[in-house]
């Protein structure tokens, strides 16, 4: 049975993410159309667009996300020029969600400058994990435009039972703000989920403490996370699991920003390659965000 598209008529996706937006395109069972970029000696960005449609969804991820956000305000504006009405930008990761506050004088608060920005470019919005900590709702960053926040643990979830997992697995969270999808995942499975308390002094100086009396002992353990960056946090979290006794530890990360170096590190602490969704291209995708991002236009339909 085809998905509601929410009358949306086209996909637009741009080259470094095309696979995913022809699967989103795909699963909503219409066009997809990739942009053409020309990036000029001076770094001035240039977007071409084909087949101008009234109702557009954008994808694009804003990982490295400066140059994008340039292109995607020049996207925008084209689509509308050409008579579009409606343009949903469905951005699996969204940048400068964790600068939300204040934390030295002379900081922006970074979230509303760029929710104010887009939010001038496009109609609707979806994403995945986007670090809403101290922001309660995406329409808090996105204000005046229907907007969804998803959570990647169901993709977890289910990579997880397609691949047998055993009933004894512990589901382990680093810290407070994984508690969420560490319950997402652990739950549909029925399996125990753990968070643990991080202490971070410095962008790449984490400390992960779990529970003591935390039932790890001679069982499996699955860490999950939002977001996988220097891999500082997981290691200290796969240290204190090993420490509690684990036999194994696999980890899931939904989205991947970590280097090859970093990936080195992954096998030379006995973790291999962390597994993660495909918002972010990345050599370490396993899991597709597409059926949980065509669900999610549908639910536009009636707004």
């Amino acid at each position: 049975m085809a998905r509601n598209t929410g009358n949306y008529t086209a996909v637009y996706g741009f080259p470094e993410s095309a696979d995913a937006a022809r699967r989103l395109a795909q699963a909503l069972e219409i066009s997809c159309h990739i942009a053409e970029l020309h990036r000029f000696p001076d770094g001035e960005s240039l977007v071409r667009l084909p087949e101008p449609v009234e109702r557009a969804i954008v994808y694009r991820s804003l990982d490295r996300p400066n140059d994008k956000l340039v292109e995607l305000t020049l996207a925008a504006s084209v689509l509308r020029r050409q008579g579009a009405t409606d343009l949903c930008l469905v951005a699996p990761y969204m940048a400068y969600m964790r600068q939300d506050a204040i934390f030295r004088p002379g900081e922006p608060i970074s979230q509303t400058v760029v929710g104010d920005w887009l939010g001038r470019c496009f109609d609707r919005f979806v994403c995945v994990e986007p670090h809403l900590h101290r922001t309660h709702t995406l329409d808090e960053v996105f204000v005046g435009r229907p907007s969804v926040a998803l959570s990647g643990a169901a993709p977890i979830a289910e990579h997880l039972r397609a691949n047998g997992v055993a009933s004894g697995t512990v589901i382990v969270g680093p810290d407070e703000e994984s508690a969420p999808l560490v319950e997402a995942v652990a739950g549909p499975l029925g399996l125990t989920g753990i968070v643990g308390r991080k202490e971070r002094r410095g962008d790449r100086d984490v400390t992960v403490a779990l529970p003591p009396d935390a039932p790890i002992h001679g069982r499996p353990v699955v860490i999950v996370d939002d977001v996988i960056s220097s891999g500082e946090t997981i290691f200290s979290c796969a240290r204190a699991a090993r420490v509690l006794g684990a036999s194994r530890v696999q980890v899931y990360g939904v989205h991947a920003l970590f280097s090859d170096i970093v990936a080195e590190r992954f096998t030379a602490e006995g973790l291999g390659r962390p597994l993660s969704c495909d918002g972010v291209p990345h050599p370490s995708n396993a899991l597709s965000l597409s059926g949980l991002l065509a669900d999610a236009i549908g639910s536009f339909s009636n707004t």
